[in-house]
C-alpha cells in the first residue's frame, strides 16, 4: 500500500475548495491525492494542524472583511480564535473525516529533521515534515512546495 504524507497547503486547499468550484489543476491534484490516500495511507503531523488551523483563521478574518488579517490576529489572538471556533470545528470534522494516521513528534523525528535542517534546500518546517513523512514509512508527499522535489525517498504529488 502506498502512503503519502500531506502537506498543509494541499490540506488547507482541499478544505477551503467550495464545491462545484472549478479548480483547474488543484481539482486535479485533489482527484489524484485522494485516490492515493483512499486506502488508509494518508498521514499527517500535529505540525499540519497548527499551520492549518493558522492559515485558515487568517483566511477567515480575510474573507469576514479584515483589510490587514495578521496584524488583527496578532492584536487580538483570543478575539479571532473566538470568532473562528465554529469554523474549526467543522475543519476538524472535515480532517477527521479524512481518516488520516497522525505521526507522533519524537526524538527519531527530530533528530532526523536537524539532520535534514543541515542539507541545503529545506527549511526548518520542510525538515520536519519531511522527517515525519520518512518515519511514517511514506513514499509520497502531496505538496505544492519544489523543496521537496530533493528528498530522496520521497516523490512529490504536486498540483
Amino acid at each position: 500500500m502506498s502512503r503519502c504524507y500531506l502537506d498543509t497547503n494541499f490540506v488547507y486547499a482541499h478544505l477551503r475548495s467550495r464545491r462545484g468550484e472549478t479548480l483547474g489543476p488543484v481539482a486535479d491534484w485533489r482527484v489524484r491525492v485522494l485516490a492515493e490516500i483512499e486506502d488508509g495511507g494518508g498521514v499527517i503531523s500535529a505540525l499540519v494542524l497548527d499551520e492549518l488551523a493558522y492559515r485558515l483563521v487568517l483566511a477567515w478574518l480575510r474573507d469576514d472583511g479584515e483589510s490587514d488579517p495578521l496584524s488583527a490576529y496578532r492584536a487580538d489572538p483570543s478575539a479571532a480564535m473566538r470568532a473562528a471556533r465554529t469554523r474549526l470545528s467543522s475543519v476538524w470534522k472535515a480532517v477527521d473525516s479524512l481518516s488520516l494516521e497522525l505521526q507522533a513528534t519524537d526524538r527519531a523525528v527530530v533528530d532526523a529533521a536537524k539532520a535534514l535542517m543541515a542539507r541545503p534546500g529545506l527549511a526548518p518546517r520542510d525538515a520536519f515534515h519531511t522527517a515525519h513523512a520518512l518515519r511514517a514509512g511514506c513514499d509520497a508527499i502531496a505538496s505544492s512546495d519544489e523543496a521537496f522535489d530533493s528528498v530522496d525517498g520521497l516523490r512529490r504529488l504536486a498540483p
